[in-house]
């Protein structure tokens, strides 16, 4: 008797969770608007043995960001907002280091990822920051190609539409998606707060790999939160516009029929068609995929808050997201009515991606892609490379060289007007490197540059140099910031010690 496409997707899932070492994987499929899988799969919490199902809460990271792009779709039906007017317009005190950025920069731009400004990330991961901030914090960023000229991925601007969407509806983010998107929708276990994702008796714990280029092993990890939540206010993290919301997979697999459905619930069109398929639509191209290239799809494009893709000849619309020790995906292939989510609590999972492929051609009746396998060599690869080009770095290490200056002239505070500072301690002749929470060990590399040996630290095999001004003093850190390879390198300038 031939299996079924539910049949073979059942088989494969929890048995390719064994072999990826992952805890836990929620699994959805909607099909022509009828539900074939609503199913959690391993643990929720692997220490207490609870069981994922279908309504466990997960991060789901950059999935977000197709919500702040529809509610700002909800403004522009409501006459509010219009998606190429500058946000400047809206949101008076908004700047970019590029002034023709500044009074040119609309809500798609920002929707779409083409300011010219590469990801920026490292300041507010677990940095003292409000969305205020955030934003703000947009005038310090070095471009790293001209408006409209490239396509970068970026958190901030994201962010940013947040903030306008607050400024025009007179709501928080989060209120303003609850009203006009979560409830509607019937999105009734979808939350913005850690706090209630952490509080409530049926959320998955987050996971990471215990050694970063391991394919094996896990350890528990702490959530993401934000040192400044004003939850008296409605307001969750400061990034909560580019990455905040925890679902289920039940709840999105509505937002996923939704979507299918051109913004209608029931008979009730939440958004207009128009304006559902502009976030649909190719807004800007790729020259290349963001993760991962694959015979079995090209046109790599972006549309508002969504990766657009063709997949075996399909139009396929997704987003992934990874947050601490969560990863998600939720992809649509349109003309077939076909919806998949994937939710982990593990960092980084390409588990997801495996999944939803092996997924998509159960349904497409396509051969199988051995997704799995080729996900996993596809990791193998990344770290392999990762290596390599450690012990590249290392190559061009000058040996039996010595710093010009003894360990305390190197200590001291560093500051950078978009990254905030950077501490610089000694103790016995040792220098530890400090930003944000995180508190690294220093290693000589050759003259005065270091390098960050931690393997769990932000910045880790990171290299840096400290330089000596005119009166022979250290009076700066220059610094190549870890995400933005395009980007020029950022001066930190000694401002005390």
């Amino acid at each position: 008797m031939k299996m079924s496409a539910l049949d073979r997707v059942k088989a494969s899932v929890e048995a390719e969770l064994k072999v990826w070492d992952q805890p836990s994987i929620a699994v959805g499929v909607i099909k022509d608007g009828k539900v074939e899988l609503c199913e959690g799969f391993g643990y929720a919490d692997v220490e207490s043995g609870r069981k994922a199902d279908a309504d466990t809460l997960y991060q789901i990271g950059s999935c977000s960001k197709a919500f702040t792009a529809a509610a700002a779709a909800v403004l522009v039906d409501q006459g509010k907002l219009d998606w190429d007017k500058p946000v400047i317009e809206y949101l008076p005190w908004i700047r970019f280091m590029d002034p023709f950025t500044t009074y040119h920069a609309t809500t798609r731009d920002l929707l779409c990822h083409r300011t010219g400004l590469p990801r920026h990330d490292a300041y507010w991961i677990d940095g003292p920051c409000t969305r205020r901030d955030m934003v703000e914090n947009l005038r310090n960023m070095q471009p790293a190609w001209s408006f409209r000229s490239n396509w970068c991925y970026q958190n901030t601007c994201f962010v940013a539409v947040g903030m306008l969407i607050e400024a025009l509806s007179g709501q928080t983010w989060e209120e303003f998606v609850r009203e006009n998107l979560l409830e509607p929708i019937g999105m009734t276990r979808t939350t913005f707060f850690v706090d209630d994702i952490a509080g409530d008796p049926n959320h998955a714990e987050p996971y990471d790999r215990v050694v970063p280029t391991d394919l094996t092993g896990m350890t528990k990890i702490p959530f993401l939160k934000s040192d400044r939540e004003d939850r008296a206010k409605g307001i969750g993290a400061p990034y909560g516009p580019a990455g905040s919301i925890m679902s289920t997979v039940r709840d999105m697999l509505k937002w996923v029929e939704f979507n299918l459905n051109d913004g209608k619930v029931g008979d009730k069109q939440i958004i207009s068609e128009a304006n559902m398929k502009e976030l649909h639509k190719p807004q800007m191209l790729m020259s290349t995929p963001l993760l991962m290239d694959y015979p079995e799809m090209d046109f790599y494009s972006y549309g508002l808050g969504w990766f657009l893709e063709t997949y075996r000849g399909h139009k396929m619309v997704e987003h992934g997201g990874n947050i601490n020790g969560f990863s998600a995906l939720t992809t649509m292939i349109p003309d077939q009515k076909l919806g998949v989510v994937c939710l982990v609590n593990f960092n980084d999972s390409f588990n997801t991606y495996a999944t939803t492929y092996d997924i998509l051609d159960s349904y497409l009746g396509a051969e199988g892609g051995d997704w799995h396998n080729r996900m996993r060599a596809f990791i193998a690869d990344t770290f392999r490379a990762m290596l390599e080009q450690n012990k590249g770095a290392d190559s061009e290490q000058i040996p039996n060289t010595t710093p010009t200056h003894p360990a305390e002239a190197y200590a001291g505070t560093y500051r950078n007007a978009c990254y905030g500072d950077i501490v610089i301690a000694q103790k016995d002749g040792k220098l530890t490197f400090t930003y944000n929470k995180q508190e690294s060990p220093l290693t000589h590399f050759h003259y005065d540059t270091f390098r960050i040996d931690d393997v769990h630290a932000l910045f880790n095999g990171m290299t840096f140099s400290f330089e000596t001004g005119k009166n022979g003093k250290v009076e700066a850190i220059r610094f190549g910031i870890v995400m933005n390879p395009a980007a020029k390198d950022e001066i930190f300038t000694k401002v005390e010690g």
